[in-house]
């Protein structure tokens, strides 16, 4: 049976290494580290770093001990929030003087950013399915999971990016909708996509990750 719990620290090297494999061949990835061979090791180190710095805003869904799917989001910025978020973009700006990868990245951020809406929202960062366990609804299910828990405590709109045709089409499935596009640098863009408060999701239909 599929359990969605928020993560732990202890689960950030499976988490890690299902997301590296997950996004290996994904377009707006693919920019930031070119080598197709290193790509998966790197995202996963990416990754883990990540989750062991907030496991607390990850879902993860889990059969047994095993990893099936993740969801990476960021709750709405309200006041001293915005000030944190501020601040990250420092950083990120100062390594970008010394770092190609970070250069690009930080070029993409600011694409996404200029999507975002101005009041405050929840940021969906990633979503994805093990290989081994897509096409059984993982991404489906931990939409669901997390969709109910911001409408039952207050709705506020939620902001991704679909980086595939195929998410892009689970996305509208549950209420989200294009704002715009980002181009990826491999000649492909992503879809920027904002689901409104009200909006109706889980249509029957439509391609699952």
């Amino acid at each position: 049976m599929v359990e969605i719990r928020i993560a732990e620290s202890a689960d950030a090297p499976a988490i890690g290494e299902m997301l590296g494999e997950a996004f290996g061949d994904d377009p707006a990835w693919a920019q930031f580290f070119p080598d197709e061979t290193s790509r998966p090791e790197r995202l996963t180190a990416h990754y883990r770093r990540h989750v062991s710095r907030h496991p607390d805003r990850v879902d993860v869904a889990m059969e047994g001990d095993q990893v099936l799917g993740a969801l990476l989001w960021e709750p709405p910025h309200h006041g001293a929030g915005r000030l944190s978020r501020w601040a990250g973009g420092v950083a990120a700006r100062l390594r970008s003087l010394v770092s190609p990868t970070a250069r690009r990245g930080r070029a993409h951020t600011r694409a996404v950013e200029a999507h975002r809406p101005p009041e405050p929202h929840w940021y969906f960062h990633d979503i994805a399915a093990g290989p081994r366990a897509r096409g059984k609804g993982i991404g489906s299910a931990l939409l669901r999971h997390r969709l109910a828990l911001i409408d039952q405590g207050g709705p506020e709109p939620v902001f991704l990016e679909a980086t595939t045709p195929g998410s892009r089409r689970l996305y509208e499935r549950f209420g989200f909708r294009p704002v715009g596009t980002v181009p990826t640098g491999s000649g492909q863009e992503s879809t920027a996509m904002i689901r409104p408060v009200g909006a109706s999701d889980d249509q029957p239909g439509g391609s699952q990750r």
